[in-house]
């Protein structure tokens, strides 16, 4: 039986998918994996560089690109493996990630998914992880100073459960894939990983952050945001709110935001 599926999706990956696929081929775990590609509609050399690669992956070769969710899907679907890893084309695997995400999976019961530490290309640890973004977590973050909840932060150096992760390293059982079913395929990116972590919740499955395990990221390699307002997160919070949960949000963040600017003046002249 295979231990792991470890499912990536493409789209003009050449700069970094060949340094990932070369990480999972030095990782000194000893786990029976399986590595399912499926590429959508890249445009430059990201298929050539799967198809030379000595792992020889599985590989499907999308007409149009799908968006994240379908992609991941169609890579789920032909999983065999007890546990499937998500993985960014843009990360790298640190030393014994996977044996130690493996090895935790198996002794956590009950668990939703596990995700490991994500580091800047640098070491440095970055934010990868956030409270459910609701109303009132955006009150609480910027007129009463929760800096942890809203918006990604980077929590403490130990194992523990969490709201939400990004998926650019994420583990799940595949019992708990056939328990909650598939990623939601109304999202073509962004909110994806919000609707599938508050299904696992739903489901009374912790979803864990831990940092023994550790993942590289080139973050904004696939697809990054400055601010909610002004980013591809605005049409995906739409369809995940709803459009007058989404309004009100808005205009709550809009207005934290033009209060924290106006803070930061008083501050200043003081």
């Amino acid at each position: 039986m295979i231990d792991l599926s470890i499912i990536i999706v493409t789209y003009n990956s050449q700069d970094y998918i060949s340094d990932l696929l070369d990480s999972i081929k030095a990782s000194p775990d000893k786990l029976k994996k399986e590595i399912i590609i499926i590429d959508n509609a890249s445009q430059d050399k990201s298929v050539g560089a799967v198809k030379n690669h000595p792992l020889k992956p599985i590989l499907t070769e999308n007409n149009i690109n799908m968006g994240f969710s379908k992609a991941v899907n169609m890579g789920l679907k032909k999983a065999k493996g007890k546990f499937v890893l998500l993985l960014n084309p843009d990360t790298k695997l640190v030393s014994n990630c996977l044996q130690t995400l493996y090895e935790f999976a198996q002794k956590t019961k009950p668990l939703g998914a596990v995700a490991p530490r994500l580091l800047e290309p640098n070491g440095k640890p970055q934010p990868s992880v956030y409270k459910f973004p609701t109303i009132w977590n955006a009150i609480k973050k910027d007129f009463f100073f929760c800096k942890k909840c809203f918006g990604k932060y980077l929590p403490d150096n130990k194992t523990q459960k969490i709201d939400v992760t990004v998926m650019a390293a994420f583990l799940i059982p595949a019992s708990v894939i056939k328990k909650t079913g598939l990623l939601s395929e109304k999202f073509f990116m962004y909110y994806e990983d919000v609707e599938y972590c508050r299904r696992l919740k739903k489901h009374k499955l912790p979803v864990y952050y831990l940092p023994a395990a550790k993942v590289k990221h080139q973050h904004g390699a696939s697809g990054n945001f400055v601010f909610h307002l002004k980013s591809p997160l605005l049409a995906s919070s739409k369809i995940y709110y709803g459009k007058f949960y989404s309004k009100v949000l808005n205009l709550v963040l809009w207005i934290g935001h033009k209060w924290q600017v106006i803070l930061r003046g008083k501050k200043f002249r003081d």
